[in-house]
């Protein structure tokens, strides 16, 4: 009895520490408690330099401590660029968790902003965001103070004073163009004066219009053969080169030498008014193989000037010395466009003109414009009439197109005889009748004979004239 109830006890205890082994371990939760938190707060920082300068790289060194009760997880560190520039983590520094009463060291790479110059203290903006066992988020905000200093002076001490390397300097003193003004389709010649100012001879000097190159860059050495030049990549649209190329070899010119030359262009004849630039290169070596390229700029005005012809509508009047004459002038635009004109003058030295001026304004192309001024002049012979007309060029400065016109002045007639009393002949008058002439008369009426006063003689004029005035004619009766 006493064995069978041990072994039954025996079942018992094994039956139990088997069904301890086989069930699974479950820990108990943390609850937090009401009332509860995590609390970061930032504890010390300090800098691996003590006064960085602006531009200089350095750390900062900083610990958080969880001053809460419960842990604090998931924590992030930010800083905002202003001040200091965060580098390398992007301003960003993260940690898992710190837990209750515990503080973490951690450390961010910063720059200090070049805009700091000047300034000792600068601020930066640190903020800290995390949550707790539950997830809960917080965050906080701090402002760290940081000192900044100075760069350090350079000391100032004796400096080596360089050797001054002797080389050629070509410059372009003046430059003028053979024909004023420039116009589309004009060709000219174009005179440049180069002179050498450097220390040292220019040897193979070469100009190139347009702008060039040389195949060994400036301020290198040489080639032993001797280095090409380029001038095939200028700007042409406006000056293009005539009669030659653009590349002209000038030679050596010593030091404080000036050289004379020239070449041809032609305006492009859509070239539109206006100042535009011409680059000139001038390639050489000094006398140690040194290849220089110095690029030079000419500007050159082009003009578009009205295109007028100055001419009589119609053949003038006969102009007598001393009486006025009529003189039909007349303004024609030659040009392919319209132009604008101010004012015509007409003027004669020795001579008086009167209604001489007129403004004219707009002319379409191939348009017109009449004057018709009156001359008064007391010299017979070939007279000039000057044509002024003002207008305003490309460049809004006054300009003058004079033209000159010949007329013919002839003298005037001498008056015929007898003029001013009627244009006729010229009839004395008769004498006087004396007593006898009367008792003649008287005696020839007695008789029946005509006793009337004398007619006086009549001219006879011939058939193509005609009678002087105040001339009556007498008409024939044949007798019987």
């Amino acid at each position: 009895m006493k064995r069978s109830l041990a072994f039954a006890m025996l079942a018992l205890s094994l039956s139990a520490m088997l069904s301890l082994g086989s069930a699974p371990f479950r820990p108990a939760l943390q609850t937090v408690v009401p009332g509860q938190r995590p609390i970061l707060l930032l504890f010390t920082y300090y800098t691996s330099k003590d006064s960085p300068t602006p531009g200089s790289d350095f750390t900062l060194f900083f610990r958080l401590g969880n001053t809460g009760e419960v842990k604090a997880r998931n924590i992030v560190v930010t800083f905002t660029p202003g001040d200091f520039l965060p580098r390398r983590t992007g301003g960003v520094v993260a940690d898992t968790a710190i837990a209750a009463g515990a503080d973490t060291g951690y450390e961010q790479p910063l720059t200090v902003s070049p805009e700091m110059q000047g300034k000792s203290i600068g601020s930066l903006d640190m903020q800290v965001s995390y949550n707790d066992e539950d997830g809960v988020a917080y965050s906080g905000s701090f402002n760290l103070t940081l000192r900044v200093g100075r760069p350090a002076s350079p000391q100032v001490g004796p400096t080596r004073t360089p050797t001054p390397t002797l080389r050629p300097l070509l410059l372009i003193d003046g430059y003028e163009a053979s024909t004023t003004p420039l116009k589309p389709g004009t060709q000219f010649a174009l005179s440049l004066s180069i002179r050498n100012g450097g220390a040292a001879e220019a040897k193979d000097a070469t100009l190139v219009v347009g702008g060039g190159s040389s195949d060994t860059p400036s301020g290198t050495p040489g080639s032993p053969g001797g280095a090409g030049v380029s001038g095939a990549g200028g700007n042409f649209q406006i000056f293009a080169p005539l009669g030659s190329s653009n590349v002209q070899f000038l030679g050596s010119v010593a030091s404080g030498v000036t050289l004379n030359t020239g070449l041809h262009l032609i305006v492009n004849n859509t070239t539109a008014p206006g100042a535009y630039p011409l680059t000139i290169s001038l390639i050489y070596t000094d006398p140690a193989g040194m290849t220089f390229t110095d690029d030079h700029v000419v500007t050159l005005l082009v003009y578009s000037p009205p295109f007028v012809e100055v001419s009589f509508y119609r053949p003038p009047d006969v102009l007598f010395a001393g009486q006025p004459g009529s003189l039909p002038i007349q303004i024609v635009n030659l040009d392919r466009k319209s132009v604008i004109l101010s004012r015509m003058t007409v003027r004669s030295e020795g001579a008086e003109l009167t209604n001489n001026q007129s403004p004219i304004g707009f002319l379409d192309a191939g348009g017109y414009f009449t004057l018709d001024p009156t001359l008064t002049t007391f010299t017979p012979g070939p007279t000039e009439i000057v044509v002024d007309i003002d207008y305003l060029d490309d460049f809004n400065t006054p300009q003058l197109i004079s033209q000159t016109l010949i007329v013919e002045v002839v003298e005037a007639p001498e008056p015929s005889e007898g003029e001013g009393g009627g244009g006729g002949p010229v009839f004395e008058p008769a004498a006087p009748e004396t007593f006898w002439q009367k008792v003649m008369r008287f005696v020839r009426g007695l008789l029946g004979l005509d006793s009337g006063l004398p007619e006086p003689a009549v001219p006879i004029v011939p058939p193509d004239e005609e009678l002087p005035p105040g001339v009556v004619p007498v008409p024939i009766v044949p007798k019987g």
